[in-house]
């Protein structure tokens, strides 16, 4: 229970990667790299079926990963007070592997990020910095916190699932592959709503609901 495993060869077979998510009451370090142990993954799947455990009992001592996934939620803005400095990615929003977006997300940031610039100083006027950053965030807001929940829901629905039920329907923990996830072209987004976003963000600093004062404070 509260548990998933995930095994697949890579690179034409020549190479092995398992994963397993697993509840810790370890400390929890923020780390891409801490050394893990293979007895410990063995005695967590001890019950497990004799094929996940030979696979786990064939890696290699210093190939084993311990990856604390340490969560957070939505920060409450990604642009700097002064609109000087922006993050993307991992940096503004971090992902849940079960989310599979990671680096999609940051991707799709980053286009973002550059047609705002490029919006913001079309027809050779000074780039107002500024509310080009502000511009990024207000476009991809929404999306990256609704990407984010696709990895909880799936984190849900595979350490909670109900196997009896899994095996007459197998679709329920089959990874969802949303079109409004991968159909997406950002930069095409970018260009489209930069306009009226900009528009908007400005009628809400005349009526004073932008949060421009707080973000001036810096």
């Amino acid at each position: 229970p509260d548990i998933h495993f995930l095994a697949a060869s890579l690179k034409s077979g020549t190479s092995f990667s398992w994963v397993c998510t697993h509840p810790d009451t370890h400390d929890v370090s923020e780390s891409w790299s801490a050394p893990g142990r293979v007895a410990d993954a063995l005695s967590l799947l001890s019950a497990w079926h004799p094929t996940v455990r030979a696979i786990v009992a064939a890696t290699p001592p210093d190939r084993l990963v311990d990856w604390k996934l340490v969560y957070r939620d939505p920060l409450p803005t990604w642009v700097s007070p002064r609109g000087r400095i922006a993050l993307l990615g991992d940096a503004a929003h971090p992902f849940l592997p079960t989310s599979i977006q990671g680096a999609s997300q940051a991707v799709e940031d980053g286009v973002t990020v550059a047609v705002c610039l490029e919006m913001a100083g079309k027809g050779g006027k000074k780039v107002n910095v500024r509310e080009a950053l502000r511009a990024y965030e207000r476009i991809r807001y929404d999306r990256v916190r609704k990407a984010q929940k696709t990895g909880e829901t799936t984190r849900d629905r595979w350490h909670k699932a109900d196997f009896d039920k899994v095996l007459q329907e197998p679709e329920a923990v089959r990874l969802p592959r949303e079109e409004w996830l991968l159909g997406h072209d950002a930069e095409a987004h970018a260009y489209a709503v930069y306009g009226e976003t900009v528009e908007q963000m400005r009628r809400e600093e005349e009526e004073g609901k932008g949060g421009v004062d707080v973000r001036s404070l810096l």
